[in-house]
């Protein structure tokens, strides 16, 4: 019998798979007015190294909201962007570039032993209570549509990079 956090573990597993599988699906018909995209990846660098995981996200020039531009960088600080997570590339068009990448600290509780129920549900209890603090890992000017100095063109297939400046970790406001 699977322990709760293995349940857990399984669960995450399936729905990721399912949205994957659903978000690239070919069978899939592509919803009334889905946009045409051509191939588009997006490298961020940081004081001139590669960003890995930062979520990059293409904001249409002409104030559009239609649609989702965005992926998360690799280990190598590539994104190659998708349309509403359904279809590799974005639309020909200008955008606003807006990076974003945040941490957050480490919880201070350990996961007791999966057979003790009590104290596995103890656990869940006060990591779901706790107060931790998140820090955003990029300068502020990247991470909104109105401020970002970064754009894009995208005309045909396109692969741009872009720096992101200094290593910074300033904390968020809690909510």
């Amino acid at each position: 019998m699977a322990t709760i956090h293995n349940r857990l573990i399984i669960v995450s597993i399936a729905i990721g798979c399912t949205v994957f599988a659903g978000c690239n699906d070919s069978s899939n018909p592509k919803p009334t007015g889905f946009p045409t995209t051509v191939p588009c990846v997006v490298t961020i660098t940081q004081e001139g190294t590669p960003l890995v995981g930062a979520m990059v996200s293409l904001i249409p020039s002409d104030g559009a909201k239609d649609w989702l531009f965005d992926a998360t960088t690799d280990a190598s600080g590539r994104a190659k962007i998708f349309t509403y997570g359904r279809k590799a590339g974005a639309p020909k068009g200008k955008y606003k570039v807006v990076v974003n990448k945040t941490e957050t600290e480490p919880s201070k509780y350990t996961m007791p032993d999966e057979n003790d129920v009590v104290a596995v549900e103890r656990y869940y209890r006060d990591v779901m209570n706790e107060k931790l603090n998140s820090y955003t890992l990029v300068e502020s000017e990247y991470t909104e549509p109105g401020t970002t100095p970064l754009t894009l063109e995208v005309a045909g297939k396109t692969a741009e990079t872009f720096e992101v400046g200094k290593q910074v970790r300033h904390l968020l406001p809690a909510h």
